[in-house]
């Protein structure tokens, strides 16, 4: 498939440098040695001389929603009262993607509404509320669903963006409480619809959406969460919601690539593939593809509403009569992530700095959050429960956690951890707002796997509360850190801006689709940093495509690696820090 050229598709870029120590190798090839291009995007008001990312003042998350243009929008739920709607009360997602490839990142958010309000919004607003892109036009963002085709009225929930047929322009997939969107990305700034054709319509509640190559013949597939029947109530049930409904069978989309037409379209193989086969069905919310093994191919993790959790090991198959090309296994038990808390918000990343990703769920009220080192050896994935070793007394009782990621905010080489919290359910916007807390990792301070409460250190306390859902990390500024966007519900967004004295960094644009693939920077004191590209997690969300690493003190790699999902290797060697560079396989 061809991909646009990176250096055609950004505007306002400046060309930093150009690597001597450019190498590729598959597991058959010898290292050899080329030079790819670097740029970095600098803003107008942009010093475009600095070398280093320290800024002034103390570090903070400054909101910054009205200033950069996103106060116009609001969540549609329970606009004139309260209402037993648990569709309206669990939505609110939202997608980071560069739509068209300025290299600004532009901004969807996912609307919905409750049912008994739907005559009201048009007799008084004249219609449902809409889904709205908005464009980052140098960090300012202005609405453009209508003219762009994507602002569809909707009883949603998330969203993920990715480039389901790898022409170089990311689409969008929506999931609703009916029939679910895709938005194919027409490459000339607007979108079709394509669902049905597409075979991945999947009418019924789906939450989570998340993708990757998971038979390894190069074409992005699509995982779905199912949720709630919410068309079939148990008169029985003895618990709250969702027990009080059926539940709704997880979905796996596998890509056959291109037809005679040039389309590309999915089949459905979750029951053979291995993923709920029987009835009664579990309750997904979240959802994570992550390579737990570390054995080059991606596992799949539910986090399930008051259900066990699932980990599905991915294991390749040559022979197979199904046509799919591998099966998942499911190891939740054995691996001991299989708790039944209220799975929410899912994130991953290696957070104690071991070499292999760990494990992040959010959970509910008197739930402590999940928190799970990965302590696999060889073919046997284990999972430690961390939550009483984190140095954090209780982490997650008396919250209710939604969006959630492990991130660099401080660039001190370490993830640092956000969580995003509202109340369920919805009676009251001002009762059930909570605020966002952040907990620095001291990892980087010499104590590994050791977290501090830091939410009001950072400003977030001065954000204030608001009845949060989803949420996603990206550098929305091109500034070379990472900023947060929120979604409420029933309420407004709320943009962070990350502002203050930070480290060094490097961001890393793959060119292409390339979920799972590993980037490992070497340090000159030996440090090794790892991240792994996801398409898809948090809670209903999408974060920034590209990779960023925080460097602390020091202003260059001596080795950074790509590992390629297909077992191909890139390596440039001495790449100087502060810069955003793309990398081909």
């Amino acid at each position: 498939m061809k991909n646009p050229n990176p250096l055609h598709l950004w505007i306002g870029v400046i060309i930093l440098s150009i690597v001597v120590a450019f190498a590729t190798r598959s597991n058959e090839q010898s290292e050899e040695t080329s030079s790819p291009e670097q740029v970095s995007p600098v803003s107008e008001n942009q010093d475009e001389s600095r070398s280093s990312a320290a800024e002034t003042g103390p570090l903070r998350l400054v909101d910054v929603t009205a200033d950069v243009g996103l106060d116009t929008y609001q969540h549609g739920a329970f606009r004139w009262g309260f209402h037993g709607d648990p569709v309206a009360m669990m939505g609110g997602g939202l997608c980071w993607i560069d739509y068209d490839q300025d290299g600004w990142l532009d901004l969807y958010v996912v609307n919905s509404y409750a049912v008994n309000e739907a005559g009201q919004w048009d007799r008084e607003m004249g219609g449902l509320p809409r889904s709205t892109l908005f464009q980052n036009q140098q960090g300012q963002f202005v609405a453009v669903g209508d003219e762009t085709g994507s602002d569809y009225p909707l009883r949603g929930n998330g969203c993920v963006a990715a480039d389901f047929n790898l022409d170089g322009w990311p689409d969008l997939y929506i999931t609703t409480a009916r029939a679910n969107l895709l938005l194919w990305n027409n490459g000339d700034g607007t979108f079709s619809e394509g669902a049905a054709d597409a075979g991945v319509a999947a009418y019924g509640w789906q939450t989570a959406g998340v993708v990757g190559d998971l038979n390894k013949d190069g074409w992005p597939d699509l995982f779905l969460a199912g949720y709630v029947d919410i068309n079939n109530r148990l008169e029985s049930a003895t618990m709250g919601f969702p027990n009080t409904h059926l539940g709704r069978r997880d979905l796996l989309f596998i890509s056959q690539g291109l037809d005679d037409s040039g389309r590309v379209s999915f089949r459905e193989v979750g029951i053979e593939a291995g993923i709920e086969s029987t009835e009664p069905y579990e309750y997904g919310l979240g959802a994570l593809l992550t390579d737990v093994d570390r054995d080059g191919d991606l596992d799949l993790f539910v986090a399930n509403d008051t259900n066990p959790n699932r980990l599905y090991e991915n294991q390749q198959m040559e022979a197979d009569p199904e046509g799919i090309g591998f099966r998942f296994v499911e190891i939740g038990r054995t691996a001991a992530v299989d708790d039944t808390n209220s799975g929410m918000g899912v994130t991953g990343g290696d957070f104690d700095g071991n070499g292999r990703f760990d494990l992040f769920i959010t959970n509910l009220g008197d739930q402590f959050h999940s928190v799970y080192k990965n302590d696999s050896v060889a073919d046997e994935v284990n999972f430690e429960d961390a939550v009483g070793e984190l140095g954090v007394d209780d982490i997650g009782v008396g919250w209710t956690g939604w969006g959630t990621g492990w991130a660099d905010y401080d660039h001190d080489t370490d993830l640092d951890l956000i969580v995003v919290n509202g109340r369920v359910p919805v009676l009251d916007f001002a009762e059930d707002a909570m605020i966002t807390q952040y907990f620095e990792n001291l990892t980087a301070q010499g104590e590994p796997g050791q977290l501090a409460e830091a939410t009001q250190a950072m400003g977030l306390e001065e954000a204030g509360p608001l009845v949060g859902r989803g949420s996603a990390a990206a550098d929305y500024d091109n500034d070379g850190d990472l900023d947060i966007i929120m979604a409420s519900i029933g309420g407004p967004l709320r943009l962070l801006e990350n502002q203050g004295e930070k480290g060094n960094w490097l961001q890393i644009a793959l060119t292409g689709t390339f979920p799972g693939a590993v980037v490992r920077a070497e340090l000159a004191d030996g440090q090794i940093i790892e991240r792994e590209m996801h398409i898809g997690s948090s809670y209903l969300a999408s974060e920034d495509p590209r990779c960023h690493i925080g460097l602390g003190e020091a202003d260059k790699i001596e080795k950074l690696t790509v590992f390629w999902p297909d077992g191909r290797e890139t390596s440039l060697s001495g790449v100087e820090a502060n810069q955003l560079i793309w990398i081909s396989p």
